[in-house]
């Protein structure tokens, strides 16, 4: 398709795929690295790895990119973001009736869930207030950008709980633990 047939969106998005192929070919041929460059690189492989710099992923506020670099990532089997206007679909019960259930108040933002495990490899939902970061995170997986939130704070987190919340969206570690290519939203019913 022509450039001039292209929206602005559609352009943009056709331009990050291109320089996400031309990253993903610098890092077959195996001189990419995300440390320091080392002063050998060309000037053409300088604006590459700043390339990969930019488009790694979707940037927000805890996801470990910057200051809170030294923070642990936290690996997550999936998330859940409840809302009054708009519930996961698949989920049985209101917004009210949900919250109910988990023991948390019906708050008006509404409520990011991570799904994870415990030291022990139990599973584990943690209620949090970090919807924004939340989002940031599911921004990444809808375009197939593998990324993990560095701990929440404790102050973020409302609630722990054995057991996942479902249906969630799986994150693309769990995708390909179930052999799909994708993050998708998964309950246990469902496989």
């Amino acid at each position: 398709m022509p450039a001039a047939e292209l929206s602005e969106p559609e352009y943009l998005r056709h331009v990050e795929h291109l320089a996400r192929k031309v990253v993903a070919m610098a890092k077959e041929e195996g001189w990419l690295s995300y440390g320091d460059d080392p002063a050998e690189l060309t000037p053409l492989q300088q604006v590459i790895s700043q390339l990969d710099d930019q488009i790694r992923h979707h940037h927000f506020a805890g996801d470990g990119c910057v200051d809170d670099s030294e923070l642990p990532l936290m690996k997550l089997a999936g998330i859940v973001v409840l809302r009054p206007e708009a519930m996961p679909a698949g989920m049985a019960g209101t917004y009210d009736e949900i919250c109910a259930r988990l023991g948390v108040d019906a708050r008006p933002e509404g409520w990011a869930i991570w799904n994870t495990w415990a030291a022990d490899g139990q599973p584990v939902s943690i209620v949090m207030v970090d919807l924004e970061g939340t989002e940031g995170v599911l921004m990444n997986w809808t375009r197939g950008i593998e990324v993990y939130p560095v701990t929440p704070l404790p102050a973020q987190v409302v609630l722990a709980r054995q057991g996942w919340v479902t249906p969630m969206t799986l994150s693309p570690l769990s995708a390909r633990k179930l052999g799909t290519t994708r993050p998708v939203c998964w309950s246990p019913a469902e496989g």
